[in-house]
């Protein structure tokens, strides 16, 4: 989408890019506090603080009458059971993996998103998509596999749980938000996403008989940031950024992803890739990048006169 001068417009670009760009960071934060805050409990708090900002603002604008809207009620219960189940996944697998990998691996979900849907029997595989996918699995077990099929880490096995249920929540996510309103959609999504998260956590206290339950004072600025920037501020953005730029162009941006991670887990973490891991992200990243180019693209430069 282009402005009166057919130029693409310049805040949104920045603003996605910003969005992509703290996305990317989350992987270090979530890396760095997960010896310090139960999975479960860093969930339920993002959510909960993502919740109660979103309702603030629903009162304060007396907009609140949206929230009585039963379609956004029940579809953001499915969104929310889903969305909890990524993070608490995603931050059990970061503890038994690397930032790098966790970054990789659930950047893959977009690409699972077409496999989703030939499943459902919603859609074929183009080849362009083909090759995409088949350059993920390749990069994907470059990446993960050390020497044996039997040595896959524990840590990747889980996020790649997460990656699957990441992929789900996208397909229902595209589905829901143009049946209903957006604001109650991720509202409800967020609160029954904290509810979910919450009640695993009681469970598995009552199951090992009420153990201390893991939060650490240098956890709360993590938890912040994650709640406020990386669940709340990044979906506002991303959802007004995608009003005045296309979805092609917001694609291709947040296929930038993983390498912002890269770079701010060396930065901050100081993890480096092997060769063979180094070679399976590059695969990783070109599947990625291939599969949110538009197929259109590739008309244009093929028809191009020499």
């Amino acid at each position: 989408m282009k402005n009166a001068q057919g130029n693409m417009p310049t805040i949104p670009i920045l603003a996605i890019l910003g969005c992509c760009l703290i996305w990317g960071t989350t992987f270090t934060v979530v890396k760095d506090v997960s010896q310090s805050i139960d999975p479960f409990l860093l969930s339920g708090l993002r959510n909960l603080i993502a919740t109660l900002v979103l309702f603030a603002y629903f009162i304060s604008t007396k907009k609140w009458k949206n929230l009585l809207d039963k379609g956004s009620l029940k579809s953001g219960l499915v969104l929310g059971i889903l969305l909890g189940a990524i993070y608490i996944s995603q931050t059990i697998g970061i503890i038994f993996t690397s930032a790098n990998h966790s970054a990789f691996i659930t950047c893959s979900a977009v690409i699972m998103v077409p496999v989703i849907l030939f499943l459902f029997g919603w859609e074929k595989f183009n080849r362009k998509q083909t090759l995409s996918i088949t350059m993920v699995a390749v990069g994907l077990v470059l990446l993960t596999l050390k020497s044996g099929i039997s040595s896959f880490n524990l840590g990747d096995l889980i996020t790649l749980v997460a990656a699957v249920i990441c992929a789900i929540h996208i397909v229902f996510s595209g589905l829901y938000v143009r049946k209903y309103n957006f604001l109650s959609l991720i509202f409800y999504q967020f609160f029954f996403a904290g509810l979910v998260s919450f009640a695993g956590l009681f469970s598995k206290q009552a199951l090992y008989n009420f153990p201390p339950i893991l939060f650490e004072n240098d956890a709360i600025f993590n938890v912040l940031y994650l709640g406020l920037l990386g669940t709340l501020f990044c979906y506002f953005v991303t959802v007004w950024g995608q009003k005045h730029i296309s979805t092609t162009y917001v694609a291709l941006i947040f296929s930038l992803e993983p390498l912002f991670a890269s770079v701010t887990n060396y930065c901050i973490l100081n993890e480096v890739f092997t060769r063979k891991e180094f070679i399976g992200a590059v695969i990783i990243f070109g599947g990625i990048l291939l599969y949110s180019i538009p197929k259109k693209w590739f008309s244009v430069f093929r028809n191009k006169p020499s």
